[in-house]
C-alpha cells in the first residue's frame, strides 16, 4: 500500500511538471497587437501628416484600423512556409480591406504582394498585385482569382475567421472554416505580412503565425 501511494505521488508530480512546462512554452508565443508589439511593425501611409497611432491602434491583442487615409502595416520579419490565423470584423459599415502576404520590398501604398480579400461579399478572393503571379491568375486586368464557394461572411459587427496556409509556392485560404480559394505556382514564396486600410474602420484580433 505504501509503495502504491509513493507511485501515485510520483505520477502526480510528473503530470504537474509536464503541465507546467507546457504552459510555460505557451506563454513564450508572441503577443501580437499589444501596445508593446506596436514597435514590431512598419507603417506605410498615404497621408504623411498622420501618425501611425492615428490609423492603427493596438491594445490587449486588438488591432483597430480607424479608416483614416489609406495604407497598411506590415511585419518587420519576413515569413515563409507558415499558417496564419486571425479574426476580423467590420465595426461601422462594410468596406474593403485585405490581408497582404509575401510583401516584397520596397514599400508602396499598393505593394508587390498577394492580397487575400476581405471586401464585403468577396472575402477569399486573391489578387496577384504589381507583378507577382500564380498559375490561376488569368485575369489580365485585375489579376484576381475569385473564391470558389458562395460568400460565407458574418453580419456586420460579428467576428469572421481567416486561415491562410502558405507552403512553398502554394497558398490556401479558409473563411469561417470553409476553404474558399487556393493558388499554385506562386512567383514569390516568402515576404512580409500586412493588414490593409482602405478607409473603412475594422478590427483584427487573435493573430497567430505558426
Amino acid at each position: 500500500m505504501k509503495t502504491q501511494k509513493i507511485a501515485i505521488i510520483l505520477l502526480s508530480f510528473c503530470i504537474f511538471s509536464v503541465t507546467c512546462r507546457a504552459e510555460k512554452k505557451c506563454t513564450k508565443n508572441p503577443s501580437f497587437f499589444s501596445e508593446k508589439d506596436s514597435n514590431n511593425w512598419e507603417y506605410i501611409m498615404k497621408d504623411k501628416t498622420l501618425s501611425a497611432n492615428q490609423m492603427f491602434v493596438m491594445k490587449d491583442g486588438l488591432l483597430q484600423i480607424t479608416g483614416l487615409s489609406s495604407g497598411y502595416l506590415r511585419t518587420k520579419k519576413s515569413y515563409s512556409n507558415y499558417e496564419l490565423n486571425m479574426e476580423w470584423r467590420w465595426t461601422k459599415a462594410f468596406g474593403n480591406s485585405g490581408v497582404l502576404v509575401h510583401i516584397q520590398p520596397k514599400d508602396t501604398i499598393w505593394p508587390i504582394c498577394y492580397q487575400v480579400q476581405q471586401k464585403a461579399d468577396a472575402a477569399g478572393d486573391i489578387i496577384c498585385m504589381n507583378g507577382l503571379w500564380a498559375k490561376e491568375c488569368t485575369d489580365s486586368v485585375k489579376f484576381t482569382v475569385k473564391k470558389t464557394m458562395p460568400s460565407n461572411e458574418k453580419p456586420l459587427g460579428e467576428w469572421n475567421t481567416m486561415q491562410i496556409i502558405c507552403k512553398k509556392n502554394t497558398l490556401k485560404v479558409y473563411i469561417n472554416g470553409i476553404i474558399q480559394n487556393q493558388i499554385s505556382g506562386l512567383t514569390a514564396e516568402k515576404g512580409f505580412i500586412g493588414f490593409q486600410n482602405e478607409g473603412v474602420p475594422l478590427e483584427f484580433r487573435n493573430l497567430s503565425i505558426k
